[in-house]
C-alpha cells in the first residue's frame, strides 16, 4: 500500500496528498478544494489530478486563506525525464 502524507499550505489547510509510485517518484494528488481539518464539518475530497511535474501558484482556497504553494518535480522525476529524451 502507498504511503500517503498530506500536502498543506502554510495554514495548515490540507491541499492533496503526496504518494510515490512503484518507481519511486513522487506525484501530487491535488485536491478540487482545499480542506480544512479544523471545520466541524471537514469538505468531501474531491481529487482533480495526479501531478508528477512543477506546477506554479496552486491556492488555497478555504475563505479567508489564499495562501499559495509551489510543487516542483522530484529529483526521481527530473532524471526520468532526462533519461527519456536522451535515449530518442
Amino acid at each position: 500500500m502507498d504511503d500517503l502524507k498530506q500536502w498543506r499550505c502554510s495554514s495548515g489547510h490540507v491541499l492533496g496528498q503526496v504518494k510515490r509510485n512503484g518507481r519511486g517518484i513522487r506525484k501530487l494528488l491535488l485536491y478540487r478544494h482545499a480542506v480544512d481539518m479544523s471545520a466541524e464539518v471537514p469538505e468531501q475530497v474531491d481529487i482533480i489530478g495526479e501531478i508528477e511535474g512543477t506546477v506554479l501558484r496552486i491556492r488555497c482556497d478555504v475563505v479567508g486563506c489564499d495562501e499559495v504553494r509551489t510543487w516542483e518535480i522530484g529529483k526521481e522525476a527530473a532524471q526520468r525525464v532526462v533519461q527519456k529524451y536522451a535515449a530518442e
